[in-house]
């Protein structure tokens, strides 16, 4: 079986079905599914911006978004919009039938590199070049930050929504939303690729550009190094109790369990089968199942606490660039660089 190491018999049982399967046609660089759990969205390589329902595979529109490709996209809580932001100057809040709705100016920048929807409140946070801003869900203007040190590399949201996160070269940078509230700078003198808030909203973990994954207890202020990855850390997820946390940064996913005195001077769980790089991680929302896309076009699901194995998996045509749990009932969406799109239930 191409891009997966050699299994127990029984695995052709565990390949995943997909419930449908589309061609966009170019790279698709990000996507998101609705909280209701009803459409996905599929930022493009060519400026598009694809829905599709969940449920079906049936497109609901197709948009030209952006001059150049897309590069992120999310959908707010109440499901009733999103955005994007791609390779030109402004981000775009659009509704969720794909009616252009506001503009978001990058202030003076080529390409609005990030775009995320707070998870709660009615706040859109944007980075271009060097500097954040944060909009009203109607897109009007709250903050904009000075200039970082860098540019901003990964933007994350506290999960209530009461803090933004922005990571570039010099470290992370905390924007809190809570009255008498001060910014936060944890610093690191590197670049960082890479940034997951966890969902308890006590620890910041960073991917680095010298193939490290660095994170700081907020409490604290400690902070601590993970080395040993044979290239950049990527992709990092955190599962929903906050316990264990992924990390890309070879064909080997690398999970750390951040239990009791953990995860330092601990021996991480590796989980070996990919046979190309990592390229996304995802937990799922539900119960301790990673989801894992490969450079070779493999998805994996795994349950790390019972086994290093494997426990289910599916196929795409070229490097997985996109993966994504529904928020419910299981299923799991991953996109591929030939812009390729699946959906697969995972449940039973």
């Amino acid at each position: 079986m191409p891009g997966v190491t050699a299994m127990e018999p029984a695995c052709a049982k565990t390949e995943l079905v997909p419930k449908w399967r589309i061609d966009v046609s170019d790279y698709v660089a990000a996507a998101d599914i609705s909280r209701d759990g009803t459409m996905c969205v599929l930022g493009v390589g060519n400026g598009q911006v694809v829905g599709v329902d969940l449920a079906t595979g049936q497109q609901r529109f197709a948009l030209h978004a952006h001059g150049g490709g897309v590069l992120g996209t999310s959908i707010s809580p109440d499901c009733e919009r999103f955005v994007t932001c791609g390779q030109e100057p402004s981000a775009r809040i659009w509704s969720r039938s794909g009616e252009l709705l506001r503009e978001l100016p990058g202030g003076g920048a080529s390409w609005v590199e990030h775009a995320a929807w707070a998870p709660a409140g009615r706040r859109v946070a944007t980075a271009a070049g060097k500097k954040v801003r944060v909009w009203t869900e109607d897109g009007e203007p709250l903050v904009e930050t000075e200039p970082l040190e860098s540019t901003v590399s990964a933007l994350a949201w506290r999960a209530d929504g009461s803090g933004l996160a922005a990571a570039c070269y010099g470290g992370v940078y905390i924007l809190p939303f809570v009255s008498g509230a001060k910014a936060r700078q944890l610093a690191w003198k590197g670049s960082l690729i890479s940034l997951a808030w966890s969902p308890d909203a006590k620890i910041i973990a960073c991917g680095s550009q010298d193939s490290s994954v660095h994170f700081w207890r907020l409490a604290s202020g400690r902070d601590s190094q993970m080395s040993g990855y044979r290239s950049k850390p990527k992709a990092l997820a955190f599962d929903r109790e906050s316990k264990l946390l992924a990390t890309a940064g070879d064909a080997t996913v690398t999970v750390w369990d951040f239990r009791g005195k953990g995860p330092e001077g601990t021996r991480p769980i590796q989980l070996q089968s990919h046979r190309g790089v990592c390229t996304r991680l995802a937990f799922s929302p539900r119960k301790g199942v990673l989801a894992s896309g490969s450079q070779d076009t493999s998805v994996l699901l795994w349950e790390p606490r019972r086994s290093t194995k494997p426990s289910r998996f599916a196929f795409l045509e070229d490097e997985i660039t996109a993966l994504q749990w529904h928020p419910a009932d299981g299923g799991v969406l991953a996109a591929d660089a030939s812009g390729n799109a699946a959906y697969w239930e995972t449940s039973g």
